[in-house]
């Protein structure tokens, strides 16, 4: 759910806030065939996470905007194990907030240039997590609250008279450890009936930092629009999960678990066109190519350093025909193929394939109805037929569906 509202308090201020909250439960049951590999019991997983957010936006004059505000985070996380007979379930429960300040500046102090910067302050409180059993793999790790993060945004560029556009953006980036990460169990009967750890109490943030140059070309009366741009990313530290993890004091985790690993780097080049070769037609395409590299394989023993789930070759077509209140729209993926790591429930192991990529492409049409002459009121009526070639691709080792439609409604006053 999401509610945001806004008030413009004279000329040159605004003051905005937003409630957003996501809820999740997810259940892992048996079939209808019973248990089979998987453990006879049953996991349940749930988590809430409630955000606040508030900011004054200054319009100091036609070339300088300054914003500033709060923001309050709440996470909570829930893990239950239910087993057959029921004398060994448990519970795990968990709460962790932040309070968060920002600042943005935009300027143009002369001709085409423009600033930009930002800073964020984050700051975290770890609530101390309960257990329903002294037997939980977590019950004598020591548990803090993550460390505060200052994280920085600058941007720059200079647009020229002939349409030109020259920028330059970097950034760092920080994630502090899920609870689940932190957190989570299951219970196992193998090698005996006991709570299994797939968290890790001790697990510190991840950090990354990137830049990107690029140019944009504007003609024909901005018709047509050109953009090359090079990007560059380094994940310092990273939550991966590892097959072979540390135990967390006296508990093992024989099944693997959540660790904190060396990231990796990712750099590449993408060149996108967008064109408006008549009034109701729009086309935009592009292409790139992402070299990216982990500096230890997260598969143990496979050499592999290439990063799983993303392809070196991607392109893209957008293509949409309006035709008066009537609009199709035309929207195709086409990849090089990619690397997913697969488990292997009769050996107990991780193994790398190569997919190949997928050559998607969605069609959409609609039909706008106006219900009154002021065109105040509107019906909206539209269809999208998703895999319309019907091309068998994978998603991260796994199949997905078929050629499917859906069609919606949207009414507008």
């Amino acid at each position: 759910g999401h509610a945001n509202v806004a008030q413009q308090i004279g000329d040159r201020f605004v003051l905005s806030g937003y409630y957003h909250v996501v809820d999740t439960r997810r259940r892992n049951d048996d079939g209808v065939l019973g248990p089979g590999f998987q453990s006879p019991s049953t996991s349940v997983f749930d988590g809430r996470i409630d955000t606040v957010n508030a900011k004054l936006t200054w319009a100091a004059n036609g070339s300088n905007t300054i914003s500033g505000g709060y923001e309050f985070e709440r996470e909570r996380f829930g893990n239950e194990g239910l087993t057959p007979a029921g004398a060994s379930d448990f519970f795990t429960r968990a709460t962790q907030s932040s309070d968060t300040v920002f600042l943005q500046a935009l300027s143009q102090p002369f001709g085409g240039l423009q600033l930009a910067g930002g800073i964020r302050y984050q700051r975290y409180r770890l609530g101390q997590p309960t257990f329903s059993l002294t037997g939980s793999p977590y019950q004598s790790a020591q548990v803090d609250s993550p460390a505060g993060a200052f994280t920085l945004d600058g941007a720059i560029s200079y647009n020229f008279r002939t349409g030109t556009k020259l920028r330059a953006h970097v950034g760092n980036g920080y994630r502090v450890p899920s609870l689940y990460e932190r957190f989570g169990t299951f219970y196992s009967t193998w090698p005996s009936a006991s709570f299994v750890a797939l968290g890790d109490p001790r697990l510190k943030p991840e950090r990354a930092i990137a830049f990107d140059l690029g140019v944009d070309q504007t003609a024909f009366r901005d018709r047509l629009r050109m953009s090359a741009t090079y990007f560059w990313t380094r994940l310092t530290d990273i939550i991966g999960y590892g097959n072979v993890v540390p135990d967390i004091g006296t508990t093992p985790r024989p099944f693997g678990g959540y660790e904190n690993q060396k990231g990796g780097r990712s750099s590449g080049f993408e060149g996108s066109v967008t064109a408006k070769p008549t009034r109701t037609t729009d086309i935009f395409a592009s292409y790139t190519f992402t070299d990216s590299r982990n500096r230890i394989s997260p598969v143990a023993g496979s050499g592999v350093l290439r990063a799983f789930g993303i392809p070196k070759h991607q392109f893209t077509l957008v293509a949409t025909q309006n035709f008066g209140r009537f609009w199709i729209n035309f929207d195709l993926l086409a990849t090089g193929d990619y690397l997913a790591p697969i488990f292997s429930n009769a050996t107990f192991g991780t193994y790398v394939y190569r997919f190949r990529g997928n050559r998607k492409g969605d069609v959409t049409a609609g039909y706008t109805f106006k219900l009154n002459g002021e065109d105040s009121l509107k019906l909206r009526l539209y269809g999208t037929i998703e895999n319309v070639f019907d091309n068998e691709y994978f998603e991260n080792g796994f199949r997905t569906a078929s050629r499917t439609g859906r069609i919606g409604v949207t009414f507008g006053f």
